[in-house]
């Protein structure tokens, strides 16, 4: 549940927000379709059509677009003195759902509504609802943005289209902007906070954040509003089984860009039968039927009012220590299986490498692929673990693999922007950063790691190797006919691991035959090195 705006209790609606940043994502039909699932469970529900330009909900939900005439001067528009969205509201073809459109409640037809996020907001709260939905527009218009980081559970709704995961990143970047302006202490260093928030590139890093913030008090203004600021997600219009990992890949994306966890609620298919076939029986609605809400919609409407359940299954990840549970790493709860948390990491570390689309997240492209190596090695060390509980020494041989290689990519990334922002000709003298920023680890002289060939061993050699050809463990293990887990340990030389030698030397030459190498040396130099290491 988000922490950003007012604290739910029961005296009030639940307020849901569909945001994107951009349009034909299906906001629109996922708000009408979750209005009425939620119906089934005696709910009274209002959808806000939030679109001032070009609203469309009320075809989707059956009925007229509402119209109302200012011109008598008897009736307020929305944002003047004493207007209320509670004289907007009119009803649809579906019982207990209520619609109200902002592009009717507005006095001027070509300008938008002139009213605040927070105070529109509270108009909200004041209405005799269970749910109320916002069907956000396109853009990122401070009204909308607003909206999404106040409600109680703002979904970002996405298609596994580049452009729209280009989309939704820059609408959470824009989220955060908004989210750290409605900090409680925000106003006491307004000059500070307006000035870190004005000099941040289009693809701004939390690191390029907390850089720039000249005082403590600054800097944890931000780290509360990153840790108080609850998304969520949807993947929309999915048409094959690799996309419905989509989701997942992109919730650990933009928190290793953004400090935020999205928690993905569903994976939408794109049934074009179902759709055609509907079109034709309900006319110009393009929603299902009466009858015909589909199962993702249902799920999706489940995890919506049990929203606590999904929080308590996909925790944040927190910051790594030396006994953290792998499944934290994720996202993932560490009371999950062995099994699952295995699956969910191979989830990951698939999607990195298939996913291209995942770049658009980054400031850097090629940290995808960093990712993806971190995450092998956290598959590798999950799925060599000997029981299905874990056990707390695997946990920290786990955790501790992990971390060392966040540590270097996050070392080098931190490195990049201190050496960009010192470049700038207008950095302010005189700035110490406090103990805990993250710019003075970089400072420091990084003590030099061994780079030659030769000071590796046979194993990092062949995993150099398998990744120069940009293949996976289990790619690797389809060509060879080995299976994972004794690739793995080949790699990492685990000797309690490796089989018996008469089998270990006809897997390396298998391995030897996929790379194009010397089977005679490489099992020589193996060997070599299990003797004296």
């Amino acid at each position: 549940m988000n922490n950003i705006g007012p604290q739910l209790h029961n005296d009030r609606p639940r307020v849901v927000a569909f945001g994107s940043g951009k349009g034909g994502t299906g906001k629109s039909t996922l708000c009408a379709d979750i209005a009425r699932a939620l119906t089934r469970y005696n709910f009274r529900v209002l959808c806000v059509d939030a679109s001032w330009q070009s609203p469309t909900l009320n075809i989707l939900l059956g009925t007229e677009e509402p119209t109302f005439d200012f011109r008598d001067g008897q009736r307020l528009g929305l944002g003047d003195p004493d207007s209320h969205i509670a004289n907007f509201i009119v009803p649809t073809a579906h019982p207990s759902v209520y619609l109200a459109s902002l592009a009717a409640a507005r006095r001027y037809p070509f300008s938008p509504p002139s009213i605040h996020p927070d105070e529109f907001l509270h108009q909200l709260h004041e209405l005799d609802f269970d749910w109320i939905l916002l069907d956000l527009p396109a853009g990122i218009n401070p009204l909308d943005v607003g909206l999404f980081t106040l409600s109680d559970i703002p979904i970002l709704v996405s298609t596994p289209e580049p452009a729209s995961v280009r989309a939704i990143t820059q609408f959470l970047r824009a989220s955060l902007f908004r989210a750290i302006g409605y900090h409680p202490d925000a106003p006491m260093v307004e000059g500070e906070i307006l000035d870190i928030l004005h000099k941040q590139p289009l693809q701004l890093t939390t690191r390029e954040l907390r850089f720039d913030a000249p005082s403590a008090d600054s800097r944890t203004i931000i780290d509360e509003t990153i840790s108080r600021f609850e998304a969520y997600m949807v993947i929309n219009l999915v048409r094959e089984g690799a996309e419905h990992d989509l989701g997942f890949v992109l919730s650990h994306a933009l928190h290793d860009e953004l400090q935020i966890f999205p928690r993905v609620l569903a994976s939408i298919d794109y049934a074009d039968r179902r759709w055609f076939y509907n079109r034709r029986t309900t006319g110009v609605d393009s929603s299902r039927n009466e009858d015909g809400i589909s199962n993702d919609v249902e799920m999706l409407a489940r995890n919506i009012r049990d929203i606590s359940l999904v929080d308590m299954r996909y925790p944040r990840p927190i910051p790594t220590s030396e006994d953290t549970h792998p499944a934290l790493l994720m996202g993932l709860n560490p009371e999950l299986s062995r099994n699952e948390v295995r699956q969910y990491c191979r989830r990951l570390w698939e999607g990195y490498r298939r996913e291209t689309a995942i770049s658009l997240v980054f400031t850097n492209a090629e940290q995808r692929m960093e990712t993806a190596e971190k995450l092998e090695i956290l598959y590798r060390q999950v799925l060599t673990m000997p029981s299905e509980s874990f056990s707390k020494a695997d946990v920290q041989q786990a955790s501790k693999r992990y971390q060392q290689n966040a540590r270097s990519s996050s070392r080098a990334a931190t490195t990049k922007v201190v050496a960009e922002k010192e470049k700038e000709s207008d950095l302010r003298p005189g700035v110490t950063p406090d103990k805990d920023s993250t710019a003075v680890e970089p400072r420091q002289p990084a003590k030099k790691e061994p780079t030659t060939a030769a000071m590796k061993s046979p194993g990092e050699n062949l995993a150099k190797l398998r990744r120069e050809q940009t293949m996976s463990l289990q790619e690797l293990s389809s060509r060879t006919h080995i299976g994972v887990k004794y690739l793995a340990a080949i790699e990492d030389i685990d000797i309690e691991v490796l089989p018996r030698q008469v089998y270990l030397r006809g897997y390396l030459r298998e391995i030897a035959r996929v790379f194009g190498v010397d089977p005679t040396q490489l099992v020589a130099d193996y060997f070599r090195y299990l003797e004296n290491p």
